[in-house]
């Protein structure tokens, strides 16, 4: 395994079918078809930066042409990043890690969110207007705080992980909503039950549950198991012979949800990863269509169930919306990576509020071994972690495992760097052998010079993130005539769509990129504009070391010109 040489730190550098239940009554009345965007790494309200990573060597990303310049003035690029330029989060007194006892559990924990709990727990409260879409950076902890509410919240939420199921056509989509609706009956409660079993009739295997023997007090209901009820339930309004019909299922759910009485608890709709609906082939554009629809139509038109769509791709808002699921349709919010000073706690453990609001002791992510106990950590190995995991914290638990298998946290950083560094690589040298993602709606209509152009800009933001009409005045100067009517906002979601770039909303909830990268002046007025970053912290550090190698390089070219001008004119 190749490793990168040791970083030299030498200044701190900016981050970034059909009806089944039968009373007329029980359901919508409306007509469907029928069918068979990062990062910033921050610590406090200066929001610090961190150091470069740096290869004296420059053997990394050896042959990648220089990245163009976005401007003209090479010093005021420099001068940017010597500004922004701040040491990462670094506690009054050290930790004593010879003090600190093992936890081996401490991989599997919940570091708390507190912010995005709160948000997503006040979102839950209210009544159902607006579907809820949670993005955030690859393993920023969006799963892992709806497991945590799906825990608290019981059979209410109904959730379907189209990471581990697949859901990638009408009638797998409609298995997995089938499985869910068995939840139902916990949610609706015993008085709805009771209800629907009357308005089923006495063949119906609720009413024969509730109502025996011409019994219409409905006494068998409180002898009658739960698991029974749900049999019943399932039989009389999801059929076993529905399981696969799509729109046979959303009707029955459109049955169940527009009835609930007020005051009733409203339940949880959460598809996680929802970008795997991507995967639907156009001949289910249909169908598609009917199940956006159903989501969004619960939460705004119906308002009888909440609906929460999660994913790491921010181009599911580019998509949502190509397919009819509207920004006044959705609420979308970003939980961001860890800011410094909490990833420094996450790590190193610490102080933390818990998502109750209470101050807690948290053991800290070196804890998980004696190994990595032993190896303890000073204040350049955090450094060193930092500007290439950032607040990451699946890199961090990467980082820390390569680190104990490798007993260096030298090595450890440059092992969870290399993988994106040769991405990075790739896409500067050869976009062409970038496979086009999975359910891509189009080819690449993007080349290197346009990602080399956006990598500059990057590189040189203070936040490394760039206002997105900033990415598309340089793009437009690049030029964009690679495919037939293509745009510089085109060509920009063609990068992100491919995974080498991400375009990241503003949201209150994340705290990883100031406000100020997503607003500017305008006369009286503040204007908001999404952002362009890096998918990662780790192909943030990768770029950031590349520009610093080459700018060095470029001085040394300088520098050997110069003396070789001089030569030929003393001669």
């Amino acid at each position: 395994m190749h490793f990168v040489q040791p970083f030299s730190v030498k200044a701190a550098a900016p981050r970034a079918a059909t009806a089944v239940v039968a009373a007329p009554h029980f359901g919508r009345q409306q007509q469907r078809p029928c069918s068979t965007e990062s990062y910033g790494w921050r610590s406090q309200p200066n929001y610090t930066k961190l150091p470069t990573p740096m290869d004296p060597q420059r053997s990394i990303l050896p042959g990648v042409s220089h990245i163009p310049h976005a401007t003209k003035d090479d010093d005021a690029i420099a001068d940017a990043q010597l500004a922004s330029a701040a040491e990462a989060f670094m506690p009054e007194v050290w930790p004593d890690f010879s003090k600190m006892k093992v936890d081996s559990d401490i991989v599997v924990k919940f570091f708390n969110r507190k912010k995005g709990y709160e948000m997503i727990r006040g979102h839950l409260k209210r009544q159902p207007t607006l579907a809820l879409l949670l993005l955030g950076p690859k393993n920023s902890g969006k799963s892992e705080l709806i497991k945590i509410l799906k825990e608290e919240e019981g059979p209410r939420m109904l959730h379907i992980d189209l990471r581990m199921h697949d859901t990638s056509s009408p009638a797998l989509m409609a298995q997995q909503l089938h499985k869910q609706a068995r939840k139902l009956p916990a949610v609706v409660g015993m008085q709805f039950l009771m209800v629907l079993a009357s308005q089923l009739g006495p063949l119906s295997n609720l009413y024969k549950l509730f109502y025996p023997d011409s019994d219409n007090t409905g006494a068998g209901a409180a002898a009658t198991p739960m698991e029974k009820i749900v049999e019943a339930f399932m039989a009389d309004v999801f059929p076993k012979y529905t399981a696969t019909n799509l729109t046979a299922v959303i009707d029955a759910y459109d049955k169940i949800l527009d009835n609930l009485p007020p005051g009733q608890t409203k339940p949880v709709i959460v598809i996680d990863e929802a970008n795997g609906l991507q995967l639907w082939k156009s001949k289910d554009s249909v169908p598609l269509k009917q199940f956006l629809e159903f989501l969004k139509g619960s939460c705004k038109q119906y308002h009888s169930a909440h609906v929460i769509l999660a994913s790491s791709e921010f181009f599911m808002i580019s998509w949502l919306q190509k397919h009819g699921f509207d920004a006044n349709s959705r609420d979308d919010q970003v939980l961001g990576d860890l800011t410094s000073k909490e990833a420094f706690v996450y790590l190193c453990g610490g102080k933390m509020l818990s998502r109750n609001g209470y101050e807690e002791n948290w053991p800290g992510l070196i804890a998980q071994s004696a190994e990595t106990l032993a190896l303890g950590m000073t204040k350049e190995d955090w450094k060193k972690v930092w500007s290439v995991c950032g607040g990451n914290i699946h890199l961090l638990k990467v980082c820390v495992g390569y680190a104990e298998q490798c007993n260096s946290w030298e090595k450890g950083v440059a092992k969870t760097l290399s993988k994106p560094q040769m991405e990075v690589a790739d896409a500067l040298e050869s976009p062409e052998l970038i496979p086009p993602p999975v359910g891509s709606d189009g080819p690449r209509i993007w080349e290197a010079k346009h990602y080399k152009a956006v990598l500059r800009l990057i590189a040189a933001n203070p936040y490394h993130a760039v206002r997105r009409k900033e990415v598309y005045a340089v793009l437009e100067k690049v030029g964009i005539k690679m495919v037939e009517n293509a745009t510089a906002a085109k060509v920009l979601l063609s990068m992100v769509e491919f995974n080498v770039l991400s375009l990241r909303p503003y949201s209150e909830m994340a705290e990883d990129i100031p406000r100020e990268a997503f607003f500017k002046k305008a006369g009286r007025k503040e204007k908001q504009d999404k952002v362009v970053t890096m998918p990662s912290p780790t192909h943030l550090a990768a770029v950031l070391e590349l520009d610093v190698e080459l700018e060095e390089e470029q001085l040394e070219i300088k520098s050997a010109q110069a003396v070789e001008g001089s030569s030929e004119a003393s001669s």
